[in-house]
């Protein structure tokens, strides 16, 4: 029988599985209450703090490729949840803004996600959760140091 080799810090290999089973967890929570999926709502969530940006913009706040930010904006417009406008300046540009639709949705969400930061929160004081996001900034920054430092809060406000 062949022996399986086991990394000696398997870190990567951990943050890969939390990152998948909480988003899988989270989209199916988020399309069972919300009809939505968990990027659709993320995608609110930066439209409320910058509402009518442009599609490449939204690329870059989700990390994702232009081609996948245009099917989610697609999806997002059919489903009310944004209207979409020419770019002014540039009319290869496109201007995304949260309807009404959308902010409904997002409050309803913003309670999701409250409640997912509460589950992942059991057990952990302050001071180590301080220690998990720092770790987790110094992940991010250190393979895209092109992102910018994350605001202090998003839309979904975190409960004092």
């Amino acid at each position: 029988m062949a022996q399986t080799m086991k990394p000696k810090n398997p870190l990567m290999h951990q943050l890969n599985t939390a990152r998948h089973c909480m988003m899988k967890a989270l989209d199916a929570q988020s399309q069972a209450k919300l009809g939505v999926s968990v990027v659709q709502l993320s995608a609110l969530n930066v439209l409320q703090e910058q509402n009518g940006c442009l599609m490449k913009d939204m690329a870059n706040s989700l990390m994702l490729d232009k081609s996948a930010v245009t099917g989610l904006a697609r999806r997002m417009e059919t489903n009310g949840l944004i209207i979409k406008s020419a770019c002014s300046n540039d009319s290869r540009g496109v201007r995304m803004e949260i309807s009404e639709q959308g902010r409904r949705v997002l409050a309803e969400g913003c309670g999701l996600l409250a409640g997912v930061n509460e589950a992942v929160s059991v057990g952990f004081s302050e001071q180590e959760l301080d220690t998990v996001s720092r770790f987790l900034q110094h992940v991010t920054n250190t393979f895209s140091p092109e992102l910018p430092e994350p605001k202090a809060q998003s839309a979904c406000k975190a409960n004092p």
